[in-house]
């Protein structure tokens, strides 16, 4: 079978769609299946296109037993929301018009969000008169209503609309969590299926190494790790202000990129200096030494009612690693990992 996938993030950004899309690619080709995925050039969470994927409109090679299609998209460092929705429909029309060219799929998977990878689907799926299968990772647009991302009233009913409408036309959806599979089902009769995340073989590995402070540049104080998109979902004000009030013998160690990392430095500066350290985006293997070498990991979402219905994909990566979890997430997740007894819920 011919197997279309369609999804904004993919290798080799670091961030959850990625390691969720490649697993499915990589799973369906070792059953044989062809699969080629259409995705972004690399350039989140910095906004800036590695270097050897610039230049070019598409950029095609195989890994895993399947092909990528990585399309240009048009991307900033520093996004306002229209940037957003420019990079957003860029990829869509990219991805619409190289799959339009290439051979009939027998079915095409998108992942959303955003919602403009759907609609892409929804118009190939037209274009090669075959069906096609909405993956749900997050609830837009309620994800970016409760984040402060989609504030006009307008906007927010197109938005509504388009969800509604490709909930409706796709010949199935898969959701990531149980609260969601309800949101969809209020929604449309359109069959829906959860398929929950999930940790790798590679973490399950990490978590039996032999922790290594010094190759893992951690020092001696107590060191509580989040790695990650650091963004305005992630709630990390929260932990700063955790830092400050635990004082000298702890160090919070934030570890990634994102749109809310020069806010929380300018807050840190402020409230706990010397108490909170910022490094970059690593590589998942240095990721997963200083994740094994630290004393306890943070799993953090913003508090807000509609977000209770997320369970961050870290979670079981961090579980997978084999030390404390501190989960300041409320929710689905907090009842996910009491029942597991596999963190210590705090939200």
């Amino acid at each position: 079978m011919r197997v279309l996938i369609l999804t904004q993030y993919f290798t080799p950004e670091i961030c959850a769609p990625s390691a969720r899309l490649h697993t499915f690619a990589r799973g369906l080709a070792r059953e044989g299946h062809e699969v080629e995925v259409v995705c972004e050039v690399p350039n989140y969470p910095q906004g800036v296109v590695h270097p050897s994927y610039r230049g070019r409109a598409v950029t095609r090679r195989r890994m895993d037993g399947f092909r990528v299609a990585w399309v240009w998209v048009y991307t900033k460092r520093e996004k306002t929301t229209r940037d957003r929705l420019a990079l957003y429909g860029s990829y869509a029309a990219m991805a619409t018009g190289y799959a339009s060219l290439r051979a009939r799929p027998d079915v095409i998977f998108a992942s959303s969000p955003p919602l403009s990878v759907g609609a892409a689907a929804a118009a190939l799926a037209r274009r090669h008169r075959v069906p096609w299968v909405m993956d749900v990772r997050d609830l837009w647009p309620a994800a970016a209503v409760a984040l402060g991302q989609l504030i006009d009233e307008r906007a927010l009913r197109v938005a509504e609309r388009l969800e509604r409408f490709l909930y409706r036309d796709a010949a199935a959806v898969t959701v990531v969590t149980a609260p969601f599979a309800e949101h969809v089902e209020r929604l449309t009769t359109t069959p829906v299926h959860l398929i929950p995340n999930g940790t790798t073989q590679f973490w399950l590995d990490a978590g039996r190494a032999v922790p290594d402070r010094a190759r893992a540049q951690l020092s001696d104080r107590f060191t509580w790790t989040f790695a990650g998109n650091v963004g305005l979902a992630q709630g990390l004000e929260t932990a700063v202000e955790a830092a400050q009030l635990l004082g000298d013998d702890f160090r919070l160690l934030i570890l990634g990129e994102g749109s809310a990392r020069l806010t929380l430095e300018r807050q840190v500066a402020e409230q706990a200096p010397g108490l909170v350290e910022f490094r970059a985006q690593v590589p998942k293997e240095r990721a997963a030494v200083i994740l094994r070498a630290s004393d306890a990991l943070l799993v953090s979402l913003s508090p807000s009612p509609a977000l209770e219905a997320f369970v961050p994909s870290k979670l079981f990566d961090c579980c997978a690693i084999t030390k404390p979890v501190v989960l300041a997430v409320a929710g689905e997740a907090t009842r996910r990992a009491s029942g597991a007894g596999a963190a210590l819920p705090v939200a």
